[in-house]
């Protein structure tokens, strides 16, 4: 009963929960005070049972809406949730790796302002040490080319997400606009596509705030899953 209530009632629109509760105070108010007061004019009377007809119309109409439209989409909101938690989690978690990765911390659950912001201050971008082999080329790449390849599967993920953009809520897709304009992301994207054209390398010296900006917003996306997400978790686990 309380899965039920948590699938299909608490996520009913709240303007229309707010007009069912307005509208049955005012039923209440003319069946048990105002029918019992004399109306001084007959017209009183006409009114009141217009609004007592327009009352009964409006649950009515509510009932309709329940039983036709919003128990299908919740339905088909919550066969599909899985597969967009698995997708969620996924990305969530190669960001995670990224920063990690990069400030060279151990886990991300040791990240803290400090260590990312010196992390990124030393962060050596040319140098091949980073925990990605390149197919083909025989040695591991560097942190630029490992940031490409990260920020790559990020936004893939993102794109097989969106796919499903008219089963989310508004914060969702607010978040996911948000990873579309991070600058740490942002700037691996467009330094993906002209990065080899700098025979002596790129510094990037002075972002490690930008780093930090990115911890802030993982967190801000983890708070979501967990609010949103996290009960859809075919295996339980949501320590990603």
């Amino acid at each position: 009963m309380r899965k039920w209530w948590n699938t299909y009632i608490k996520n009913l629109r709240k303007d229309i929960v707010i007009l069912l509760i307005v509208d049955g105070l005012i039923l209440l108010l003319m069946e048990l005070v105002l029918k019992k007061i004399p109306a001084p004019f007959p017209v009183f009377v006409t009114l009141g049972n217009f609004t007592i007809t327009l009352g009964v119309s409006f649950i009515a109409s509510f009932i309709f809406y329940f039983v036709q439209v919003h128990l299908p989409e919740t339905k088909q909101k919550t066969n599909l949730y899985p597969s967009i938690e698995a997708l969620y989690s996924r990305m969530l978690s190669t960001e995670k790796m990224f920063l990690t990765n990069y400030v060279g911390v151990k886990s991300y659950s040791e990240l803290t302002e400090d260590n990312i912001l010196n992390g990124a201050k030393s962060r050596e971008v040319s140098v091949e040490n980073a925990p990605l082999v390149l197919a083909g080329l025989n040695r591991s790449a560097n942190w630029m080319e490992y940031g490409f390849n990260e920020v790559s599967d990020i936004d893939q993920t993102w794109e097989m997400i969106m796919k499903y953009s008219s089963y989310l809520d508004s914060e969702c897709l607010s978040i996911l606009a948000k990873i579309q304009s991070n600058s740490v992301l942002t700037f691996f994207r467009r330094m993906r596509g002209i990065y080899y054209a700098f025979p002596n390398g790129v510094n990037i010296r002075g972002f490690e705030q930008s780093y930090v900006e990115l911890w802030r917003f993982i967190q801000v996306q983890d708070e979501y899953y967990n609010k949103v997400f996290a009960d859809y978790c075919f295996n339980g686990d949501n320590n990603r």
